[in-house]
């Protein structure tokens, strides 16, 4: 017996919305995607901001720390 593709279709959606509800309980994931070859993608979020902001970070515990060390040689 073959099977329509429509079944196909309706089940890989199925599956993509039970992949995607999963996905939101965990932070830093995309949605799941079914590419066509039948590989379902799910994609890590690549947060670019958060470097920025570390490196930002780190530069003022740097002039914090010089500062502190010219106050401590007097």
């Amino acid at each position: 017996m073959k099977c329509p593709m429509n079944i196909y279709k309706t089940i890989e959606k199925e599956l993509i919305l039970k992949i995607n509800k999963l996905l939101n309980d965990f932070e830093g994931y995309e949605q799941a995607l079914i590419k066509n070859n039948g590989d379902i993608i799910i994609k890590k979020r690549i947060n670019k901001k958060s470097r920025n902001d570390v490196s930002l970070l780190t530069n003022i515990f740097k002039e914090i720390i010089k500062n502190d060390e010219k106050k401590n040689r007097v």
